[in-house]
């Protein structure tokens, strides 16, 4: 969890174990892509130059991969609105409709007053080296001392 700024009131994103691995399947094909286009300057031919290109293509798939599903993921929350940004989605939801927050197999759930659930991915034990109850023990601290000063949750 980050400390107060701009409004933040506090924010999770995945591990530094889960991020490390979004940075390798990033970093790696990358790698491999930059040899791949080495070896092309110093033998250039069609073939050289082909395999580089597809190794580029290979290394930007995985990089986009490890930044939708580990580095861009995070709960944000603000003192009026909740931000989930999931895989799936980015949920923007105003603590008006907040009801009830539990804890599910992925993640914190925000339970709103029209009966929908939103689930925040970065607080799932998937997404964390640190267990899933202890970071979900942060967030009910901000919610309690949002209830306390007169929020109804």
């Amino acid at each position: 969890m980050d400390d107060e700024r701009d409004g933040v009131i506090g924010t999770w994103r995945v591990d530094w174990s889960g991020r490390f691995m979004g940075y390798v399947l990033a970093a790696g094909p990358a790698a491999a892509a930059l040899s791949f286009w080495v070896g092309a300057l110093s033998h250039p031919d069609v073939h050289s130059v082909e395999s580089a290109g597809i190794a580029t293509a290979v290394a930007l798939g995985f990089a986009l991969f490890a930044w939708w599903t580990l580095l861009r993921v995070r709960l944000e929350l603000t003192a009026d609105t909740i931000v989930m940004v999931n895989p799936w989605g980015t949920q923007r939801l105003p603590w008006s409709r907040v009801s009830a927050v539990s804890l599910g197999n992925w993640g914190a759930q925000f339970h709103t007053t029209d009966g929908f659930i939103y689930t925040a991915y970065a607080l799932s034990d998937l997404a964390a080296g640190t267990r899933q109850d202890e970071r979900y023990a942060e967030l009910q601290q901000i919610i309690d001392a949002k209830a306390r000063s007169g929020h109804p949750l």
